[in-house]
């Protein structure tokens, strides 16, 4: 492995296993990429992000299969697709547990948090299966405009220009659907909502 793959291979690492230490990624769950030019490093089918190996991490291309593109993540076509479409250079996908819940009953998050909301805004929901070509369209289109977005029933997309910002998309997206989810129970008190007077 080259200095430069494995200077790759090192910062994929730290973030798959902060994700992993998060609760947001289980098994063989999760995938991260980072693009240079039309060079992308992926993590492999199956890998787990709680411990990559420098094999886990592959490098493809975006204008031209190579001998690794069969073994790298069933994602592969959505984070193409990202970089393709967006001017992007990182994408996390994790399987946090309360933005997955929410998914199943909103059609777009919008945070109630003024942190997450300041940078967030909204965070669609949309649908299709696992690297199948209707979600990678619709991962896609809407990380055009957002810089999340939510699969129904599946996970959360992120990306961003550099990884650490990706990463810290992530973190908004399960924080903002955890205040959401504890709110819905808490109406359940019979306790006054208050709004905050700035937001």
């Amino acid at each position: 492995m080259e200095e430069f793959d494995y200077l790759i291979y090192k910062t994929i690492r730290d973030y798959a296993m902060r994700l992993a230490m998060r609760g947001y990624v289980t098994a063989h769950g999760g995938n991260i990429s980072i693009r240079s030019g039309n060079t992308v490093w992926i993590t492999r089918h199956a890998s787990s992000l709680e411990d990559l190996k420098p094999e886990d991490v592959v490098k493809i291309r975006m204008d031209e299969p190579v001998g690794f593109d069969i073994i790298a993540s069933t994602e592969t076509p959505v984070h193409l697709n990202i970089y393709r479409k967006t001017a992007n250079l990182a994408v996390v996908h994790a399987h946090p547990k309360h933005a997955i819940t929410l998914s199943f009953y909103y059609d777009e998050i919008v945070p109630m948090d003024s942190e997450a909301y300041h940078v967030l805004r909204k965070v669609p929901v949309v649908e299709g299966s696992p690297g199948s070509q209707m979600l990678a369209e619709n991962v896609a289109n809407a990380l055009a405009k957002h810089h999340a977005v939510i699969v129904r029933g599946h996970g959360v997309f992120t990306a961003a220009k550099f990884i650490d910002i990706a990463y810290q998309y992530m973190i908004m997206v399960e924080h903002a659907a955890e205040i959401i989810f504890l709110n819905e129970l808490f109406k359940l008190t019979g306790k006054k909502f208050i709004k905050p007077k700035v937001f």
